[in-house]
């Protein structure tokens, strides 16, 4: 069965893992402590969230409605990419870092779309259930980094070398299929992006209120949850039907 996602030649995840830690160059303007400002961050970071992942969803009814396939997958794939990385070059612009932010993530949710349509078609339980877990555990995640005097700076460069590792274990199992190694990777996924909601979250309390901050953390948590997402939806895959994505 194609699966794009699950079965990509840049990890388990088509290279999203990747992606997050590109865009994380962003040089944030930060603060020396907590302020007064960050309510207001964190606001505006919500907002540019809801219309990322509304962007996200046009991108996939569009995806799916052309019925995009595995050529055109790599074609807007590369795309997300490349708008990723021009927006890391001109977050300081005014109207232009908005305008990209959400061309990379209508160029995103229409590079899920083939797979979102596998699910829909075959196993609609599993991707609603995939939603509502990534929500309930995102949202949670973010009020507990949010209110804890836990201190999260220190898992940056862990989580970093995470995501490397879960990129090898991902080009493995492109040769080597085993369904232990992708229930291993799978929960290490959800791990280790769990960890990254905190992480950004956390990070945002100690940040100027500036526009171009909020966009860098919403890239971010953009592809956190989204990371978080595939990897839940591969785990529940794997729990409930035998890794039937992977046939």
């Amino acid at each position: 069965m194609f699966n794009p996602r699950m079965n990509g030649p840049f990890g388990g995840r088509g290279g999203f893992g990747g992606r997050g830690a590109f865009a994380s160059r962003y040089q944030y303007q930060g603060l020396p402590y907590a302020n007064e400002q960050a309510g207001s961050l964190i606001s505006k970071v919500m907002g540019l969230l809801a219309f990322s992942f509304l962007f996200a969803f046009i991108g996939a009814f569009v995806g799916g409605a052309i019925g995009l396939g595995f050529g055109g997958y790599w074609v807007v794939a590369i795309g997300g990419l490349l708008v990723l990385f021009i927006l890391n070059f001109a977050i300081n612009t005014p109207g232009l870092n908005l305008f990209l932010l959400y061309l990379f993530t209508f160029l995103e949710g229409m590079s899920l779309s083939p797979l979102l349509n596998i699910y829909l078609q075959a196993y609609p339980d599993i991707l609603a259930e995939a939603f509502l877990i990534t929500a309930v555990t995102s949202l949670g995640l973010a009020a507990y980094a949010w209110t804890t005097k836990r201190d999260f700076s220190r898992l940056g460069g862990i989580l970093f070398m995470g995501v490397i590792l879960l990129i090898v274990a991902g080009l493995v199992t492109f040769f080597f299929h085993s369904p232990f190694l992708y229930f291993i990777i799978s929960v290490a996924g959800v791990g280790i992006f769990s960890a990254y909601v905190l992480f950004y979250v956390q990070r945002a309390k100690y940040m100027a209120d500036t526009l171009p901050n909020a966009i860098g953390i919403t890239v971010s948590l953009f592809i956190t949850v989204l990371n978080l997402f595939l990897y839940i939806l591969e785990l529940l895959t794997i729990l409930q039907g035998g890794n039937r994505g992977r046939r």
